[in-house]
């Protein structure tokens, strides 16, 4: 006993001596660019010319600690010139700037025998699932995000200091002490393995709102962790460097080596080979021995002419001994298609973003209850948050910067009330421009196709300034080629706002396609397929209609429709429609209809945004199913005919790596019973010799072209985006479409006046587009040919061609 508390008491002596006498040499800074004066993240530092070091962090500062004097630190990093420097002491607030080196990416990097690189990051690529987070059980962590909008640095740097008068100067002047816009959030999130994800904003404040009507969420930019198979960066898939089979297509470089006590890291540049074109990345890739996991990672795309560039960086700890985690992750921005203008020069405006993660808890109890479709849901209070609760959730303090900024362009929202005009803008995207009680309804300003000419009319509704649960709705217009008005009003109840359930009331006296389908899910939007086809209809019936609705949603992912309808059609054609096959002498030109009908909407694992205002989805994987079933009301009402009708479309796209897009649509219709010509199927075509491109409509078929009571149609399409063919400068966009038909019409001999041609034989075409050979930034133009073939090929050539112009969204 006396021995042991001998053998005790020496090491407590001995404790208290080496802690007594023995010193830790500190040195603290930050590494930044020597002309941007950005901070540079993961710079690899070396101590003493030793191998014992660190790196800066993703904010570019360093904090370093040694038993022995810091004399010399030795400054590498990818794509910049070394630099040493001389230690005097314990220096507390070092700059480095380190100094821009041209890489000459031509030149040819011959290794001898196996790229040692390569085995490191197959080391990784072989443990991905043990180290993505997304694979973990269950986890939860806050998370502080802030976002400054300023003007690229260079372009002010060129502004000489003597031309005060300048409006340059004057920005110039402006942005050291200011930035010309600023977000912050604090959101809570929960996960749970496979797909279980929800994110609660408890905060979120934007430099000159009150009371904003959107969130804008930085981390939604880019992917979680850079462990999945495409990163996902502003909503662009790119094949991750550390997937299987990027060996062959990435060429990857190691830079430099950095040890520690409990593992060596590998600094490893990685960019595209020659000759390989496929949606990639470009940046360097910090790999740890422990568990062969990303420690740090810096990327951005290859080539990016898109309205946006973005480079993201994220930063791993090594959680509770266990697991790396992502802790921060950086996003930059550099808008392309925004610009700040003086009368000499542009400027263009950046986004520096970051995003910070903490209490972080691996393997939490959650149960899938805690889940719903609602993946984002915005607190109502998240707008009105004081500075006590801030700086309890903020990593760090606002700058003067910072302070600056919210108290200008707080100043300047107050005075030019830019909530208001948030509100505005907000309604105008949703195709309404609001005023005080109302709102005009933009889709009932102006349409055009064949049949109508020319449309011109005004449509208005109430907001919610006169009730946010009750909305009346009502619109008028007129067509000015075939000179007729039209008019309808709709109310509309929101009896539950959590399921949706709105009980609606309509009347209108409006003109209808021939042969449409009437998909009650449609979206009423610009970017909707419909909506450019819409140009070229020719044949279109007036139509009355009353029509009793209700709507809801269920079983999570289901929206239903229950609809009672009572129409009144007229051809705008000439045409007569054989009542009594037995007696032909009772010919019909006006038709009543009266049906009931059941509209499903199933989208598996959908995922919705919700806010105080609304909830908007966020799509889903899996394939969006729409089924209409209507049940003709014989005799009931003005009800004069017998049937029943089937409605179905399927939507699904994928994305495969090194191959494109492919988006699949399938549409198909049956009829039991006879009804006339207006009710049937039309061949859903979009044929002129030189037009728009429609998507998923058939190109070479005329319009009417075809009729049918039972028909199903394939619309095929695959984008191989810029893999077939890219260089620095011109990037054309491939794309090839294929879309099939067949149909059948049973008692083709009652309807008299039209042309009946049916679809019996199968009906085949084929088309090649070339996307992106105009970029307008928002979006961009590209031609396209389309062919017709098999058992409706015309003798002339020239009938069986279509060239359009296509139009394709880039934001």
């Amino acid at each position: 006993m006396i021995k042991t508390k001998k053998n005790i008491l020496t090491f407590l002596l001995i404790f208290i001596f080496s802690t007594s006498f023995s010193q830790t040499f500190t040195v603290k800074g930050k590494v930044i660019d020597s002309d941007t004066k950005e901070p540079l993240a993961f710079v690899n530092i070396v101590i003493n010319g030793g191998k014992h070091g660190g790196t800066s962090d993703i904010d570019g500062k360093f904090n370093l600690s040694s038993d022995k004097n810091i004399s010399i630190l030795n400054f590498s990093y990818v794509g910049y010139f070394s630099q040493i420097y001389e230690v005097r002491g314990n220096e507390k607030n070092i700059i480095i700037e380190l100094k821009k080196r041209v890489i000459n990416l031509a030149e040819v990097i011959i290794l001898p025998g196996i790229n040692p690189a390569n085995r490191i990051i197959n080391n990784a690529i072989k443990n991905r699932d043990l180290n993505d987070p997304e694979k973990i059980k269950s986890f939860s962590y806050t998370s502080y995000e802030k976002m400054i909008f300023t003007v690229n640095k260079d372009s002010l740097e060129k502004i000489p200091e003597n031309d005060s008068l300048s409006e340059g100067f004057k920005m110039k002047k402006f942005l050291k002490t200011k930035n010309l816009f600023l977000i912050e959030n604090v959101y809570k999130r929960k996960f749970m393995y496979p797909d279980k994800n929800y994110k609660k904003v408890i905060a979120s404040r934007i430099s000159g709102l009150k009371n904003p009507l959107f969130t804008f969420l930085l981390s939604e930019l880019q992917s979680f962790s850079f462990y999945k198979d495409m990163i996902n960066i502003s909503d662009k898939n790119y094949i991750n460097p550390i997937s299987k089979g990027s060996l062959k297509k990435y060429f990857f470089l190691i830079e430099d080596t950095t040890y520690s006590d409990s593992d060596t890291t590998f600094i490893i540049s990685f960019r595209p080979k020659k000759n390989k074109n496929f949606d990639g990345l470009k940046g360097v890739i910090s790999i740890s021995t422990n568990k062969w996991a990303i420690k740090n990672v810096i990327a951005k795309p290859e080539n990016d002419e898109s309205g946006l560039s973005i480079k993201i960086q994220q930063k791993y700890e090594f959680i509770d001994n266990s697991h790396w985690f992502p802790v921060q992750l950086n996003t930059d921005i550099l808008f392309n298609n925004i610009q700040v203008n003086d009368s000499t020069k542009s400027f263009k405006i950046v986004g520096v973003g970051k995003t910070y993660i903490y209490d972080i808890v691996l393997n939490p109890a959650l149960v899938k209850k805690e889940f719903s479709n609602i993946e984002i849901e915005v607190d109502k209070n998240a707008h009105n948050k004081d500075q006590i609760f801030w700086d309890k959730y903020r990593t760090g303090s606002l700058t003067t910067k910072d302070k600056n900024t919210y108290h200008f362009i707080d100043s300047i929202g107050k005075a030019e009330h830019l909530d208001r005009k948030m509100k505005v803008f907000e309604t105008f995207i949703n195709g309404r421009i609001p005023f005080k009680y109302f709102d005009l309804n933009i889709n009932k300003l102006l349409r055009y196709n064949d049949y109508e000419g020319l449309y011109l009319g005004v449509g208005a509704q109430t907001n919610e300034s006169l009730s946010r649960n009750l909305i009346l709705k009502g619109y008028y217009g007129y067509g000015f080629k075939d000179k007729k008005s039209k008019y309808g009003f709709n109310l509309s109840w929101l009896l539950n706002k959590k399921s949706d359930l709105k009980f609606s009331l309509s009347y209108s006296d409006d003109v209808t396609e021939t042969g449409a389908v009437n998909d009650f899910a449609k979206e009423s939007n610009f970017f909707n397929d419909d909506v450019l086809r819409s140009l070229f209809i020719k044949k279109m019936d007036k139509t009355q209609n009353q029509e009793i609705k209700i709507s809801f949603r269920t079983l999570k992912y289901l929206k239903v429709n229950l609809a009672l309808n009572n129409t009144k059609k007229t051809p705008g054609y000439l045409y007569n429609y054989l009542f009594n096959p037995g007696n032909p002498n009772i010919l019909k030109t006006d038709f009543y209809f009266s049906d009931l009908s059941l509209g499903l909407r199933y989208a598996y694992k959908e995922k919705f945004i919700k806010n105080a205002y609304n909830k908007m989805s966020l799509g889903t994987n899996f394939p969006v199913i729409f089924f209409k079933y209507t049940k003709s009301l014989n005799n009931f009402l003005d009800g004069e005919y017998s049937y029943d009708r089937f409605d179905f479309k399927l939507k699904k796209s994928v994305y495969t790596k090194y191959l494109g897009k492919t988006s699949v649509t399938i549409n198909a219709g049956y009829i039991n019973g006879d009804v006339p010509y207006c009710n049937l199927y039309n061949g859903h075509g979009s044929y002129r010799f030189f037009s728009i491109m429609a998507p998923n409509s058939f190109a070479t078929i005329r319009m009417n072209e075809f009729v049918s009571n039972k028909y199903f149609a394939l619309f095929f399409s695959h984008d191989f985006g810029k893999l077939l063919f890219k260089t620095p400068k011109f990037q054309p966009e491939f794309a090839i479409v294929s879309n099939f038909a067949f149909g059948n019409l049973n008692n083709a001999n009652r309807h008299l006046g039209v042309p009946v041609k049916t679809l019996n034989k199968g009906y085949f075409e084929s088309g090649l587009l070339i996307n992106n050979l105009l970029n307008m930034q928002i979006y961009n133009l590209g031609v396209a040919a389309f062919y017709r073939y098999g058992p409706y090929t015309f003798d002339n050539f020239h009938d069986n061609i279509s060239l359009k112009i296509t139009l394709k969204y880039t934001l």
